[in-house]
């Protein structure tokens, strides 16, 4: 007996022994990085942040998931299509569900993060099984080649970029004026309302209702994140639908076309709604390829739905409604009963779903449709002519040649369609004919009803840029991109099976993708270490330098205002960017409060500067914020027209006032009170 014990605490003693050697060997690490630490705590602090802010978009983005894969258990696509359809449906019925409560005045904090604990338990399975379909990512990594492996790294090098910029602080035009604004000013006034005081309120709000959730669980940087991650969830939806038509090797160009341009690829950090109705636009042709298939109903009122979601995320991502409407028509041609019947079951989902965003504005303004086409609330009959007034850009060759031209002219933030598309999505979606004869049946008709929707697309497009200068901007059609994405890898397929005598096409033709996509990266890459994200994300620099750095004298201006005492308020003149003064200031966003001033009425003689300070300080003001780059854009023609009269007016308005603060020229904040 004593020599088992014996034996036994011979074997016992090497086990010990480990563990005190790893306890040792633990603690002196632990002790090292007490005395040498690798991290400020304000660097430390930064970076639990930005964690927990991606944390509690993950935790969104998986209910949303869970929440369409309960609806949604079972359809006919690849596991990635799939998941980005389920979560899809599910974000857009959770942005309908933070409206219904922010009607019922809830929007508080604990209550958004009260509905994530619970939807997590009660969607739990659900949940779990969406987040399993991740794992045919792996597939596709696997039985792809080089070119695809090469792809697939500048995509993550892009995603990485754009996600340092959305943890940093919003900076976009759009981001500063609207899009993450109203969410503010709802959650401000803990519930949803009408804010006459925004032309933008009339716009679909999906993405802003996510926003609303996101911005009070984790400020304004995780709505930008959020945003970020619908875009990783349309880029595996991409790759699901088109690995499901091609294989591994076809299936990467689809995503990567996606991010070639570099409006494309960067406004994913921005914070806007494009990536979200692009999510829509994959999934939307998906269940379209679907019902094309085996005709079943469900499928067809399915597309219906997603098409009147995608309107009701953006007025013009409504596209998908007419081109799925032209898809409609040519598939069930055999009859004009079917036609008919289709298209009421089509026409009907997608009017239902985009009903909610239709009756507010009906309920708030009379206009279903507010803030166009004819005058209702704060819409009147002068600010309708002004925005709404502009002149088309340019001439024929925009209706003509508008793939070519919104290629090599447009420019991100430039005139006419101000967007920078890349090369690739229209350069390879011709050649999606090429072959055609030798197609398999599987992908053939999948690309037949992906050119159906691009041509549909491309038309309405030439159409409506021909009524604006407005309506020709690419991203306002951004919704029906993912079909020209998906003609795009067809087409690279046809070129990779097209053979010349001493000529590699295929090889010169991967080679090029490689070259815009890499090029595009490496813009992306610099212009967000240019921003100052990186620094902003470690901690290395204050919010308030970053800010100065990227929207130099704007910053100061507006910490300004945000100081003045809670009783003061100010109204800002030649300046729509309020996201960060607010609640004390109220922005001039579509730069026509001069002119409103001026004229109360259409037509009418212009009031005296006397009245027009009466009227603000009745409104409450006791501040303007002058912005004397704004006033120049627009005297140089940008703008609304101007009579020199006018100008001289505000000059000698503000000769009236008296000067508090100036900021380097650029902005003059002036004291209205007598």
């Amino acid at each position: 007996m004593e020599e088992t014990e014996q034996g036994a605490e011979k074997r016992n003693w090497p086990i010990l022994a480990g563990v005190l050697a790893f306890l040792f060997f633990t603690g002196l690490v632990i002790a090292y990085y007490i005395v040498h630490k690798p991290f400020t705590p304000t660097q430390a602090l930064s970076l639990g942040i930005a964690f927990g802010r991606l944390m509690a978009v993950m935790l969104l983005v998986a209910v949303g998931g869970g929440l369409g894969q309960c609806l949604l258990p079972r359809i006919a696509l690849h596991p990635l299509a799939c998941l980005a359809l389920q979560a899809a449906i599910g974000l857009c019925l959770l942005a309908l569900g933070v409206l219904a409560i922010g009607v019922l005045g809830g929007l508080r904090p604990w209550i958004g993060w009260l509905a994530i604990a619970g939807l997590l338990i009660w969607l739990r399975r659900s949940v779990v099984a969406w987040i399993s379909q991740w794992r045919s990512l792996k597939q596709a990594w696997n039985q792809t080649g080089r070119l695809g492996k090469f792809l697939a790294g500048c995509i993550m090098l892009i995603l990485f970029f754009t996600l340092l910029s959305c943890l940093s602080l919003p900076l976009r035009f759009d981001a500063l004026t609207y899009h993450l604004v109203l969410p503010r000013l709802y959650l401000d006034a803990g519930r949803f309302y009408y804010e006459p005081k925004n032309m933008f309120w009339g716009m679909p709000q999906t993405a802003e209702m996510l926003y609303t959730w996101m911005i009070a669980l984790a400020g304004g940087p995780a709505a930008a994140t959020l945003g970020w991650a619908i875009g990783v969830l349309t880029l595996a939806g991409m790759l699901g639908y088109t690995f499901q038509k091609f294989d591994a090797h076809v299936a990467w160009v689809a995503p990567a076309i996606l991010v070639s341009g570099y409006t494309l690829a960067s406004a994913l950090s921005w914070g806007y709604v494009d990536w979200l109705v692009m999510l829509i636009g994959v999934c939307w042709l998906a269940v379209l390829d679907v019902w094309v298939s085996d005709r079943q109903t469900g499928y067809l009122l399915l597309a219906g739905i997603l098409a009147g979601l995608a309107f009701g995320t953006k007025y013009t991502a409504g596209i998908l409604i007419l081109c799925g409407a032209v898809a409609v028509i040519y598939y069930s041609r055999s009859s004009l009963r079917q036609i008919l019947l289709n298209l009421l079951r089509y026409g009907g989902a997608a009017i239902l779903a985009a009903a909610p965003w239709l009756v507010k504005n009906l309920l708030a303004t009379g206009n279903p449709l507010y803030p166009f086409f004819f005058p209702a609330g704060a819409m009147t009959p002068l600010r309708l002519a002004l925005y709404q007034g502009g002149e088309p850009f340019g001439g024929w060759q925009d209706v003509f040649l508008l793939p070519l031209r919104s290629t090599f002219i447009g420019v991100e933030g430039g005139p006419g369609y101000s967007a920078s598309i890349g090369p690739l999505i229209f350069g390879l979606s011709f050649c999606a004919i090429l072959g055609w004869r030798l197609r398999p049946a599987h992908p053939k008709e999948a690309i037949r009803l992906a050119g159906i929707i691009g041509v549909a697309g491309v038309l309405t497009w030439m159409v409506l840029g021909r009524f604006s200068s407005y309506l020709l901007q690419s991203r306002l059609y951004f919704a029906f991109f993912p079909e020209l994405a998906f003609l795009s890898a067809a087409g690279f397929a046809s070129l990779q099976h097209l053979s010349m005598p001493r000529l590699r096409l295929g090889r010169i033709t991967s080679f090029l993708i490689a070259l815009v996509l890499a090029l595009n990266t490496f813009e992306v890459a610099a212009a967000t270490l240019q921003q100052g994200a990186f620094n902003a994300w470690l901690g290395l620099k204050p919010e308030a330098d970053v800010l100065t750095d990227n929207l130099g004298w704007y910053a100061p201006a507006m910490q300004a205002l945000r100081q003045l005492p809670p009783e003061r308020r100010a109204v800002l003149l030649w300046e729509p960017r309020s996201l960060y003064c607010l609640p004390r200031c109220d922005p001039d966003e579509v730069l026509d409060r001069w002119k409103r001033g001026r004229y109360p009425v259409l037509g009418a003689q212009p009031v005296e500067n006397d009245l027009i300070l009466s009227e603000w300080r009745a409104a409450g003001y006791t501040h303007l914020l002058y912005y004397r780059l704004g006033a120049d854009f627009i005297r140089r023609g940008g703008g609304p027209a101007y009579t020199s009269e006018d100008w001289q007016a505000m000059e000698a308005l503000l000769k009236d006032l008296r000067l508090v603060q100036d900021f380097g020229g650029v902005y003059a904040l002036y004291t209205l009170e007598p």
